[in-house]
């Protein structure tokens, strides 16, 4: 039983090699790229929110009622619970 198959040459193996190196070299920049930008709407996102939510509590800081506002024994006005201006 004799075999006559050609196996291919190391320059053909060089250049399956470096195919496959290059493919995945331009793959690794998308992931990355992708990633920096899915981390940069995170944080945009994240910095929108903690606006909104802080603009929230300014709002309700405000207004405070007057049972909250109350005098205490020296006469002092007592600012638990009030906006800090």
């Amino acid at each position: 039983m004799q075999t006559d198959q050609k196996q291919f040459s190391l320059f053909e193996r060089s250049v399956v090699l470096a195919i496959i190196l290059l493919v995945a070299a331009i793959a690794i920049q998308k992931i990355l790229h992708s990633m920096s930008a899915s981390e940069d709407r995170t944080l945009s996102n994240a910095a929108i929110e903690y606006a909104a939510v802080k603009n929230m509590y300014a709002e309700q800081r405000q207004t405070v009622p007057p049972s909250l506002v109350r005098a205490n024994p020296t006469g002092a006005v007592s600012t638990h619970n009030m906006p800090i201006q």
